[in-house]
């Protein structure tokens, strides 16, 4: 075999080797695919694991595969056979060694390939992988969700607790359900037709995707009512639910209350729970959401939205009522309501979420989910007319709920403007003189001393008689204590009268 023969041969073999880099556009998949990983306390904790590819992404990442074997050496001049050369780039191509500063290749021991998040990938996926610092939260779309959530206690309707004793329905279940089949004059066959059903029907089946659901179809179920709401609002500003390896929340559509309603100082103090986004003016204390789907929509994802959502909403009731000082937060009642609508399907399915307490330390609050009603809202217009008329009862009903709550919350907040100013103003007198101060006319000498005791008085909200002369502004500290050393220097007092 000729020299020229052989360097093509060798030049051809070289880019197989472990040494060279892979090309540009794989190296950023992944990259991407590392960058967007999800976390591995997600699946550390999980109790039962779907076989799903984003898992087995997870187990590949963490498992340590043996180092390729070094292949022989090719010493002698045997005529080349295609299938051989293929095996010979498969497993590394030509040795490197002789080369100037080529490095030595890094040996992996095997080990058994057993899920642990503390083993490292392969050397590719480990260079990835320390270069890497986003990570990719698990929402609805993955099927180890919902037992993520179960496993953090909010468990979803029709779950098997085992030992039921009773608390899986909320107290209120019938009161609820009552509340739901009350007749609403506005969608009465007088004011709303046969003609009117057809219409919804219509748009309904034009709507080909969520984004047109929400926006055509479902504000024919659920009304025009004076209610603050929103849409697609992502929930930011709530701390985490479960143990942050899980997405925050952006329910499709949720009802609140005005910022304004609740006093400043429960909305600071609650924030986290009751304050769904940075943005001030959103509705706060939200109990009412909605989440739907378009007619390709998957409806168990859905109703894990929906789940996720509605115990988003009983915390922060349940917050709210503990700050009232309720000696019971506990009661096992529900006031909080999710619903979800399939734009494909036509069902209408409406939920309570209510917390319980738990013996789990971890996590000493549950929260369950239990369906009240459900609908096929294009079946005929007198099911559409009962599941219209619950939704929009629903939403009046977790309304009057937030009221309530709030005006109980507001009557709850101690008036600490005036004892903060009292104190404040009583340590700013001590530190000004170690005498007492007993101004005696309006030509005192202390006149710093007068005008603390007039700011006393305002702060107690009494009439303060109008001084002849009032200074134009205090005088500093250093002029008051000349003043004060020139009348002892003249009268041989105190800093009393002059």
């Amino acid at each position: 075999m000729s020299c020229n023969l052989k360097r093509k041969l060798c030049v051809e073999a070289e880019p197989a080797t472990d040494s060279s880099p892979p090309p540009t556009a794989k190296r950023r998949k992944l990259e991407n695919q590392q960058r967007h990983r999800t976390p591995s306390s997600f699946w550390d904790n999980l109790s039962r694991l779907w076989l799903t590819p984003r898992a087995l992404r997870e187990f590949d990442r963490r498992t340590v595969w043996p180092a390729a074997p070094v292949p022989p050496e090719r010493t002698g001049k045997e005529d080349i056979d295609l299938v051989q050369l293929k095996r010979f780039a498969r497993h590394g191509g030509p040795s490197l060694d002789h080369l100037r500063a080529y490095p030595e290749p890094e040996t992996a021991a095997p080990s058994n390939r057993m899920m642990d998040s503390s083993q490292s990938g392969s050397r590719k996926r480990a260079k990835i992988s320390d270069t890497s610092s986003k990570t990719r939260k698990s929402s609805a779309y993955d099927p180890n969700f919902e037992q993520h959530l179960i496993n953090n206690g909010i468990y979803p309707h029709g779950y098997d607790h085992g030992d039921d004793n009773g608390s899986v329905y909320p107290d209120n279940w019938e009161e609820i359900n009552e509340m739901l089949a009350q007749p609403r004059p506005s969608l009465s066959p007088s004011r709303f037709p046969r003609e009117a059903f057809r219409k919804f029907e219509k748009t309904n089946m034009q709507a080909l995707t969520e984004n047109r659901v929400m926006s055509k179809a479902f504000p024919i179920i659920a009304g025009t009512v004076d209610i603050p709401s929103q849409e697609n609002l992502y929930f930011g500003n709530l701390k985490h639910l479960t143990d942050g390896s899980i997405t925050k929340a952006k329910p499709d559509f949720y009802d609140g209350s005005r910022p304004v309603e609740l006093d400043k100082h429960i909305r600071e103090e609650l924030g986290p729970y009751i304050v769904p986004s940075t943005n001030t003016a959103a509705p706060c204390l939200p109990n009412f959401f909605t989440e739907a789907k378009g007619p390709n929509g998957s409806a168990p994802v859905c109703k894990l939205q929906a789940m996720y959502d509605g115990a988003l909403g009983a915390r922060g009731v349940h917050e709210l009522r503990s700050y009232v000082g309720q000696e019971t937060p506990f009661d096992n009642k529900a006031y909080t309501i999710t619903s979800t609508y399939h734009g494909g399907t036509g069902d209408l399915t409406i939920y309570s979420t209510h917390p319980t307490p738990s013996n789990d330390p971890q996590n000493p609050i549950e929260y369950r989910i239990t369906q009240l009603r459900g609908w096929k809202m294009t079946d005929i217009p007198e099911t559409f007319r009962q599941g219209a008329g619950a939704l929009r009862n629903a939403r009046d009903w977790a309304k009057e709920k937030r009221e309530e709550l709030i005006t109980a919350a507001n009557g709850k907040v101690p008036d600490t403007e005036h004892s903060d100013l009292v104190s404040s103003t009583q340590s700013f007198v001590s530190l000004s003189s170690n005498e007492p101060i007993h101004p005696e006319s309006d030509t005192s000498a202390d006149e710093l001393a007068l005008n603390i005791d007039t700011f006393a008085c305002s702060s107690r909200r009494t009439p303060v008689r109008h001084r002849m002369n009032p200074p134009s502004k205090a005088p500093s500290n250093r002029r008051v204590k000349k003043a004060a050393i020139g009348i002892n220097k003249r009268s041989g007092m105190g800093s009393g009268g002059s």
